[in-house]
C-alpha cells in the first residue's frame, strides 16, 4: 500500500504514524522504571571512597534489609553478582559477611521497600528497617555507601513488574543504583 498523504494533508504519513506509535510505547515503558535518583553525594564524589574501601581488591561489605520479592533465598548472591559487574572503572567485589570485608569501616547498604519516614542522611548511623515485598509488584530500594557512620552517597530507585530477582528489569535497577552510588565527582559540581 502506497503512502497517500500529500504535503499539507491532515493525515499523517505512515512513517510519522509509526514513529509516533513507537515514541508512545517507549514513554509508556518508562512508567514502569527502573528509575533512580541520587539523594546524596559527598562533595568529592564516591569513587575515591570506594578506592579506599577496596584498596587491595578486597570485598566491600553488602548489607541488605527488607524484601524485594516474597521468597528469594538467593537474592543476596544475585545482587552481589549484579553490582560487581555494574562498575566499570574499578573491579568491585562485595561480601555479605562483615568479617570478609577488606575495610570494615565501609559498607554498602540496601533497603528494599523501606518506610517513607526513613531518613536518608541517618542511614549509616541508625539500624534501618526495610519492608516486606509489596503486593502491587513495585520494588523500591534505598541504597547507601557508608564510611563508618558517615554517609558518602545515597541513591533511591524503583521498578515495577520485575517478576523475579533474575529478571532483566530488576537487574537493570541494581546496576543503575550501583553506577549512581559510586559515581565520581562531576566536573562543575
Amino acid at each position: 500500500m502506497a503512502n497517500t498523504a500529500q504535503p499539507g494533508s491532515r493525515h499523517p504519513s505512515r512513517p510519522r504514524l509509526c514513529l509516533s506509535l513507537g515514541l508512545m510505547l517507549a514513554v509508556s515503558a518508562c512508567d514502569q522504571g527502573p528509575a533512580t535518583n541520587t539523594r546524596f553525594m559527598h562533595p568529592s564524589g564516591a569513587q575515591e571512597f570506594l578506592i579506599a574501601a577496596t584498596r587491595n581488591q578486597g570485598p566491600l561489605h553488602l548489607e541488605i534489609h527488607g524484601q524485594a520479592f516474597a521468597a528469594s533465598p538467593a537474592l543476596e548472591a544475585l545482587i552481589a553478582g549484579t553490582m560487581e559487574k555494574a562498575i566499570q572503572t574499578r573491579r568491585l567485589r562485595v561480601a555479605t559477611e562483615p568479617s570478609e570485608a577488606e575495610d570494615p569501616r565501609f559498607k554498602l547498604l540496601l533497603l528494599f521497600n523501606a518506610p517513607a519516614s526513613t531518613e536518608v542522611l541517618a542511614l549509616c548511623k541508625n539500624q534501618p528497617d526495610g519492608g516486606e515485598a509489596r503486593s502491587d509488584g513495585r520494588i523500591e530500594v534505598l541504597a547507601a555507601f557508608c564510611n563508618g557512620e558517615r554517609l558518602v552517597s545515597a541513591v533511591q530507585g524503583w521498578v515495577e513488574e520485575a517478576e523475579a530477582p533474575d529478571s532483566d528489569r530488576f537487574q537493570q535497577l541494581i546496576r543503575q543504583v550501583a553506577r549512581d552510588l559510586f559515581s565520581p565527582r562531576r566536573k562543575g559540581e
